[in-house]
Parts: C-alpha cells; structure tokens; sequence
C-alpha cells in the first residue's frame, strides 16, 4: 500500500487548478465562437445591386422577340448574369458599378448576332453598355440607357 506524502498531494491539487480553468476558459469560448461565426458572412460588395433582378418591363420594347418567358438578369460582386429558366439560355458578363452608373460588358457577345439579339430582350443595346440607375431599393430598380428603360424587381 502506498502512502500519500504532503509533496503528492501537493501536487495532485496543482494538476485539479491548471486543469480547471483551460476547461472553464474552453467552456466560454466555444459559446462565443458560435456567436460570432455568422459575422463571418461576406457582405453584399454592390450594397442593394447584388442578387438576382426578374425584368419586368423593357421601353421601348425589343423590335424582334426570341424570348417569351420571364428574364433575369443576377448581379454579384464583379460579375452580371442574364439567364431565363426553361431555355436553360444564359451569358455571364463583366459589370461595373460605381455610384448611380452601371457598366455592362459581354465579351463572348461581340460579333455574334444572335447573341446581340438576345441582349436586346433585356433591353441592352449596345455592347458595352452604360446604364443610369434612376432608382434603386431592396425590391425594385429602374436603369436607363439614352431612350431605353428597364424596370425591375427584386427575385
């Protein structure tokens, strides 16, 4: 049988209070960590830009009509989508946004007349293109381009 001297119970104690506060300290922090993870989020860069936009109205109207369903057109970070859902059609540009002023750029667009004539559906009609933001919210935007308006919604 072994005897316990004052220098093993001694340090038995030291092991008990080292141990006890990493396990306290882990104990807080993983509550914390879990409360600021979802700040980790990235934020929208183009503020209420960002997101996909369902084309309500084009005026004045494209001249020749390919497509018949809804269109959409996304916008995320430095990137602008066109897409409509059953065509499984789509064409990813460049896009620049800076104040009220929207560039747009589809360089696979150039010298391809049909795909020409599909950027005129989203009343895009000319490649680059330069938009005014007339307005913008959370659910709704309007652009405009010389004589061409697009009016918008949030999807």
């Amino acid at each position: 049988m072994k005897l316990h001297t004052n220098d093993s119970v001694s340090q038995q104690s030291n092991l008990r209070q080292n141990v006890f506060p990493k396990w306290v300290a882990l104990l807080i922090f993983f509550p914390l960590l879990s409360f600021f993870a979802p700040g980790c989020q990235k934020a929208p860069m183009n503020g209420d830009l960002d997101g996909m936009w369902n084309i309500v109205k084009v005026t004045p109207e494209p001249a020749e009509e390919i497509i018949t369903q809804k269109l959409y057109i996304s916008f995320y970070m430095h990137v602008c989508q066109l897409s409509y859902p059953t065509g499984g059609g789509w064409m990813t540009g460049n896009m620049r946004y800076e104040g009220n002023t929207l560039s747009l750029d589809f360089p696979y667009a150039i010298g391809n007349e049909t795909a020409e004539v599909m950027l005129r559906q989203y009343g895009i009609n000319s490649n680059p293109a330069t938009f005014t933001i007339e307005s913008l919210s959370k659910e709704k935007m309007v652009i405009r381009d010389g004589e061409t308006v697009v009016e918008l919604r949030k999807f």
